[in-house]
């Protein structure tokens, strides 16, 4: 998963847990209106609920976008497809199996009451993605690394992802010993010179989230290699601005 021609002028887009919109993000029809746009890939949450099926949501709790109350962790699978529509694991890599859209996989884990959760959501996620043979399509990223370092011990096919919110003292060396493929950070947080370091050890760079002309101008500047966007149709439009100049 090596970027050999990388361009400052058009990072890879991605949609931003499928892309803000009427429909609630993260769910396959949500998805649906993101297929419409022929992006690369879409970046999705996964969780573990009480009876330990991975599932696509991005916040712990529940109360603001849905009727219920509580963590994810509270409720069965079926309670919630009862509740609201939800979307599992399974579903959406299947899903973009089918559609040839790549997945950037985020963990949600809240550490102090879903640290027990740890392990199994990470046999889940190796044994969903092996399923599938999503290996080259699919990169899974965090801030546990801890975690990370399960699934990568657990299936070394596996691609990983840091987010990073702070400046390593040596970049490389992190990734290096992490075995990670992708850097992630906003792009206001990266310096220039880390975005190059990394690129010329051939690491990818994600500058991740870009809404704005005033944010996608500082991506390009700085070169990274992939975005996400809640409004990718937007930054298309951006984009098709900026190869018309």
């Amino acid at each position: 998963m090596k970027q050999n021609n990388r361009s400052k002028f058009r990072p890879i887009l991605g949609g931003h847990r499928g892309h803000l919109s009427h429909i609630r993000e993260n769910t396959i029809p949500n998805f649906e209106e993101v297929k419409k746009l022929n992006l690369s890939y879409i970046e999705i949450d996964v969780q573990l609920t009480k009876d330990q099926r991975a599932v696509i949501y991005h916040d712990t709790e529940l109360s603001e976008k849905t009727d219920l109350s509580g963590m994810i962790r509270e409720y069965t699978g079926q309670e919630l497809r009862e509740s609201f529509e939800i979307c599992t694991l399974e579903e959406a890599v299947s899903w973009c199996r089918e559609n040839s859209i790549g997945m950037a996989l985020e963990i949600k884990l809240h550490p102090r009451t879903m640290w027990q959760d740890r392990e199994v959501l990470a046999k889940e996620i190796c044994a969903i993605i092996g399923r599938y043979d999503f290996y080259g399509q699919c990169f899974v990223f965090g801030k546990d690394y801890g975690m990370l370092s399960m699934i990568k011990n657990m299936n070394s096919r596996v691609y990983i992802g840091l987010i990073v919110p702070f400046v390593p003292e040596d970049p490389v060396k992190l990734m290096e010993k992490m075995r990670a493929v992708v850097y992630l950070n906003y792009a206001d947080q990266l310096p220039e010179n880390l975005v190059k370091e990394l690129q010329e050890a051939g690491y990818w760079v994600d500058g991740s989230v870009v809404n704005s002309k005033e944010e996608l101008r500082l991506a390009q500047e700085l070169g990274v290699d992939l975005i996400e966007s809640d409004h990718p149709e937007y930054i298309l439009e951006l984009l098709g601005e900026k190869n018309e100049s």
